[in-house]
């Protein structure tokens, strides 16, 4: 309680740590952490200026991660007479982008983030960066907080509070979910790969290639890796009448 006191009355991040709390629930111990899982590659003006490309990618990675075991775990305890088919499908209903994207967007994460102003006027795009920091935000607290503190927060802040899983349980899959469950029945080996990255207007722009039994059958391209998985997984859903 101290410690909490003296950071708000005496840091000069008081503001910071105050918002993170208002959003989050929680005072970080390590602040620098949370200022990188908040900080898009869109923003050129970053908190450590010998570190001139910080981004919040590493961390999202890492956080994903996190959140695919809890919710792995979660499944596995509330479904104790359902299949590994099962259970992978409405994990990926849970980790979604859209649905990742719309929880970051509700708990106000949209407000910490450091990103280039200029992607306001995309809804889509904001939704995006909704998604990816909360993931990021998850990396950020398990090395900052631990696994058992985070396995809590994503129990109750996440998975209690936005997550209905009765009605999930006839949502539709995303194209790339619904795709590897084809893949996996047809028993098809399917890989998604970078194949290129450009930059445009100072962002990079990901060209994603899906090879099934190391066949090249569709490309996606998009400023995110997982939105270009997205749409190419769509357009061969839709190519096959899948």
């Amino acid at each position: 309680m101290i410690r909490k006191y003296l950071l708000l009355k005496f840091s000069k991040n008081k503001e910071f740590y105050q918002k993170i709390f208002n959003v989050l629930g929680f005072y970080p111990s390590k602040l620098s952490l949370y200022k990188i899982a908040l900080t898009h590659n869109s923003f050129h003006q970053n908190y450590d200026k010998k570190e001139k490309k910080v981004n919040n990618e590493r961390l999202e990675y890492l956080g994903d991660s996190v959140l695919g075991m809890v919710i792995a775990e979660k499944l596995y305890l509330k479904f104790p007479y359902q299949d590994e088919g099962f259970l992978t499908e409405m994990r990926s209903k849970i980790v979604g982008r859209n649905k990742l994207n719309a929880i970051g967007r509700k708990m106000g994460v949209i407000g910490l983030l450091q990103y280039d102003k200029k992607l306001h006027s995309n809804p889509n795009i904001i939704d995006t960066l909704c998604g990816n920091a909360l993931e990021a935000i998850i990396g950020a607290m398990y090395l900052d907080k631990g696994f058992t503190f985070t396995k809590s927060f994503i129990s109750q802040k996440i998975l209690e509070q936005h997550i209905d899983f009765d009605a999930l349980v006839n949502e539709e899959l995303s194209y790339k979910a619904k795709l590897i469950k084809w893949c996996q029945k047809e028993r098809k080996k399917i890989d998604y790969m970078v194949h290129l990255t450009e930059t445009e207007h100072k962002r990079n722009i990901y060209t994603i290639h899906i090879l099934i039994d190391g066949e090249l059958v569709m490309e996606g391209r998009n400023h995110s890796k997982k939105l270009a998985e997205e749409l190419a997984s769509e357009k061969y859903c839709a190519q096959n009448n899948l």
